[in-house]
């Protein structure tokens, strides 16, 4: 429990960085993140669990505040600062916090996708990439999950600009979701592997959407790749999410008249046994929850108070 005089100390420098925003003072800007930084690497050592969060929740709200004003230094500060407390939050071992600095990279990465700062939103992809790939080795299942909500959100920002077919923030996206995915489920990390071809299939969605033909048939490579891993593994649920999801691919963009996207999707699905593609109440329920899970985790990074 925070003091008051750190607790003053701490919205003091909160303020001064969002003030700093406001008047274009990126030197004001980076000196606040370094000292937040600072503050929660340093209440982590000590096991303030709940006071570290706050910190993170302060770095995002003001990474956001610097792409919305276009100081995209100063929001690649903050996405620096975050990946510090990252860490040391990976070497105490404290699940929530780390959870809660993958999804602030994804909140800074869509924010600055929608701003059209494409450089801010690749650097927030790789670095969820690379965090992916690390949970996975971890086997920290809920990490990976808000690995893949971050890259997902980022990746549908990206595909909702109508950069032409189809942007390298897009191929970012979509390569580190895959290679997670498919890590995931070569560590037998099911509702993780689930969760990241959940992700891939919105953003398949989004994608056609905007007719990004290349984008759907990379994602149909990705889930094909994921859901053979899963299917070594015996993960039925992940191995019927990936062949759900390119069934649903298969016959949006045939719809839509994306051939190339629809035909790629088709040939991936050829790849699976049909008893795997066969609908399962149970399969669809268990689905749902994950979808349900990922939601509420997305939602209360977008609405939760420091205090």
């Amino acid at each position: 429990m925070l003091s008051k005089e750190e607790d003053k100390i701490e919205e003091k420098i909160t303020r001064f960085g969002l003030a700093s925003i406001e008047e274009n003072f990126e030197e004001g800007v980076r000196e606040a993140l370094d000292s937040l930084a600072e503050l929660s690497m340093d209440y982590l050592n000590s096991m303030k669990v709940s006071d570290a969060e706050r910190t993170v929740i302060s770095i995002k709200d003001i990474g956001k505040a610097a792409v919305m004003q276009g100081m995209e230094n100063a929001a690649v500060s903050a996405i620096r600062s975050l990946e510090k407390i990252l860490q040391c939050s990976m070497e105490r071992d404290t699940e929530g916090t780390t959870v809660r600095v993958l999804l602030s990279f994804g909140t800074i990465g869509k924010t600055a996708a929608e701003n059209q700062l494409e450089m801010v939103a690749k650097l927030a992809a790789s670095v969820l990439g690379g965090s992916g790939n690390t949970a996975a080795l971890r086997k920290k299942e809920k990490e990976i999950v808000a690995v893949a909500i971050g890259l997902g959100e980022i990746g549908k920002s990206v595909a909702r600009q109508r950069i032409p077919d189809f942007s390298e923030n897009a191929a970012t996206c979509i390569s580190c979701l895959g290679d997670t995915g498919k890590l995931a489920a070569q560590q037998n990390l099911e509702e993780a592997a689930v969760g990241v071809e959940l992700m891939l299939e919105e953003m398949a969605l989004t994608a056609m959407m905007e007719n990004l033909q290349s984008a759907v048939g990379s994602i149909a490579e990705s889930l094909e790749e994921i859901g053979k891993s899963a299917e070594d593994e015996k993960m039925e649920n992940a191995v019927f999410q990936a062949t759900s999801a390119l069934q649903t691919i298969m016959t949006d963009a045939g719809n839509r008249y994306l051939n190339d996207a629809s035909i790629a999707a088709k040939l991936a699905l050829e790849s699976f046994d049909e008893v795997d593609i066969i609908n399962d109440e149970e399969n669809i329920k268990k689905i749902e929850e994950i979808r349900g899970t990922m939601k509420e985790l997305w939602m209360d990074t977008a609405t939760r108070k420091k205090r």
